[in-house]
């Protein structure tokens, strides 16, 4: 079904799936859509928080401790937004046991599929994706924001079973009639475009990832290595260090980067994109600047 971004297709999933007082697992750091979309409709949401130390990976044993009686999601989003993190296949495999033994949906954002520079099981492989495992609680989200650089189009899909799919078009129906004309026209254009123009943009993405975590273990940044995604999740040497208070004081400097609170409880790190390279060097010298002259 298509919808107007991924992120209504999480909304609509979350929203005529779930009723007020069940319960979703997010695994943390996550895109806070998730937790808001779940609060708005009145569904409790269970964080797992995974850290550095165990590479952005969540336990099976977490997971199981979050489920009760009134679970009914897990959200999964690899590569992950922030850390660009992929889930070792085994790992995804007992999670897709786990949901399918409690009978949970699956809510799968797959937005930053084509941004893999892994490797996120073995070496020269593609990540596992969730349709592979053939289950019907399975519903997956994609988005041209990302893959085709179509970021402001406002045009995504999802992909799930058909009595899914019926439930979260009445809602989409109701709320915006459709989807705009000519920008599925757009999107259906570029689908039908030769594949190599995905592969050049994720090529560029991966070249200013590498351009990123160079320089940032040059100036001392503490981070696990992305497997893809565009981002890179860090936190500095400095004791006490505040993220939202050193993101404002970059703000000063023209410099923006994502405080880690934003993502669950990650007061210390942030979120940098990989952005041009000019502009990436340039931000990061400033970043460099600025930490060094705030904390010694």
């Amino acid at each position: 079904m298509v919808c107007p971004g991924a992120r209504f297709a999480v909304y609509l999933a979350i929203t005529t799936l779930l009723n007020p007082g069940d319960e979703i697992i997010v695994i943390e750091p996550a895109w806070p859509a998730y937790k808001d979309c779940a609060l708005n409709a009145g569904i409790k949401v269970r964080t797992i928080k995974t850290t550095l130390e165990t590479k952005w990976e969540p336990s099976i044993d977490q997971i199981n401790n979050a489920i009760n009686e009134n679970t009914k999601m897990i959200v999964l989003n690899y590569p992950n937004n922030p850390t660009g993190k992929i889930l070792p296949e085994k790992l995804l495999d007992s999670i897709m046991q786990t949901a399918k033994e409690h009978d949970l949906y699956v809510l799968s954002d797959e937005i930053y599929e084509d941004y893999y520079s892994g490797p996120g099981n073995v070496e020269g492989e593609w990540p596992k994706e969730i349709l592979t495992y053939g289950y019907e609680k399975s519903i997956i989200t994609k988005s041209f924001s990302k893959s085709f650089a179509m970021t402001g189009f406002r045009i995504g899909y999802t992909i799930t079973e058909p009595s899914i799919i019926e439930k979260m078009s009445k809602l989409q129906a109701l709320s915006l009639t459709n989807v705009s004309e000519p920008i599925q026209y757009a999107a259906l254009q570029v689908i039908n475009s030769p594949f190599e123009a995905v592969q050049e943009n994720a090529e560029i993405i991966e070249t200013r990832l590498e351009i990123l975590v160079k320089i940032a273990k040059d100036i001392g940044l503490e981070f696990i290595e992305p497997d893809g995604a565009m981002y890179l999740f860090a936190k500095t040497k400095y004791k006490n260090f505040d993220a939202t208070k050193f993101s404002e004081k970059l703000l000063e400097h023209g410099v923006a980067i994502a405080p880690g609170e934003g993502f669950g409880d990650y007061k210390e790190f942030f979120r940098i994109t990989a952005i041009d390279e000019t502009k990436l060097k340039e931000g990061m010298i400033i970043l460099d600047t600025v930490l060094k002259e705030s904390y010694e």
